[in-house]
């Protein structure tokens, strides 16, 4: 399996309300959290199809179609349709539940956005358990699997820029793969790392459910690929 925790260590002064973003945590409504996911999959709809329009690949029309079809309920389907109409056309003839290298890249680099969205979780004072909508029991960071989507074609970009037809990642690859986090895109109308889009994401995240905010969750907008450093040739 791709990026299984064992553990997350982090300082019991991370954050000083842990006992009240719990609690707030608990009790928010199901229908504001199923808005919050509606806001989250629609910018990852949005950020797909900016995917395919830099690459100049199809499929951009027939995901609009699906996108101006998007409500509170039926989320979980126009997601699953845009998936598969998107990944026809981002690497043809690529399935992503078999070994190939592109997935090899996908995976490794959804692991470190992973990763660094479990720690601003973790600052932020949140139990990762409880999901906006991933509610699988047996996950321990179902809250970190909700808020990685909008990001994740962040690094569908940069592992097409990666050379190599390898499926286990050299070392150059995993480095290049690890740039992302300092790859660029656009929050709240301006350019942004990453990472630093992924702090204001949680901060969003946590007036949202602390402090009772009306604000829509700050998310990210895909820009072309850029690599700190440059990609090894």
């Amino acid at each position: 399996m791709h990026n299984l925790y064992i553990g997350v260590f982090f300082p019991y002064g991370g954050s000083a309300r842990h006992s009240l973003v719990l609690s707030q945590q608990i009790i928010y409504s199901k229908e504001s959290y199923q808005k919050i996911w509606f806001q989250i999959i629609k910018s990852k709809i949005s950020n797909q199809q900016r995917v395919l329009a830099i690459l100049n690949r199809n499929g951009f029309d027939e995901m609009e179609k699906y996108a101006n079809d998007l409500n509170l309920t039926n989320i979980d389907n126009t997601e699953a349709l845009v998936a598969n109409v998107y990944f026809q056309n981002y690497f043809i003839g690529l399935n992503r539940r078999e070994n190939h290298p592109i997935n090899s890249r996908l995976n490794y680099g959804y692991s470190i956005l992973r990763s660094a969205i479990a720690k601003s979780v973790f600052i932020a004072g949140f139990y990762p358990a409880l999901g906006i909508h991933h509610n699988n029991q047996y996950n321990a960071f179902n809250l970190i699997d909700d808020l990685i989507e909008p990001f994740r074609p962040i690094v569908d970009l940069i592992a097409l820029e990666i050379p190599g037809e390898n499926i286990k990642l050299d070392k150059q690859q995993r480095t290049d793969l690890s740039k992302v986090l300092f790859s660029k895109c656009i929050v709240n109308k301006n350019k942004s790392s990453v990472l630093n889009a992924i702090e204001l994401m949680v901060e969003s995240y946590k007036r949202i459910i602390v402090e009772a905010s009306n604000e829509e969750i700050t998310l990210p907008a895909v820009l072309p690929a850029e690599f700190v450093g440059g990609i090894t040739e």
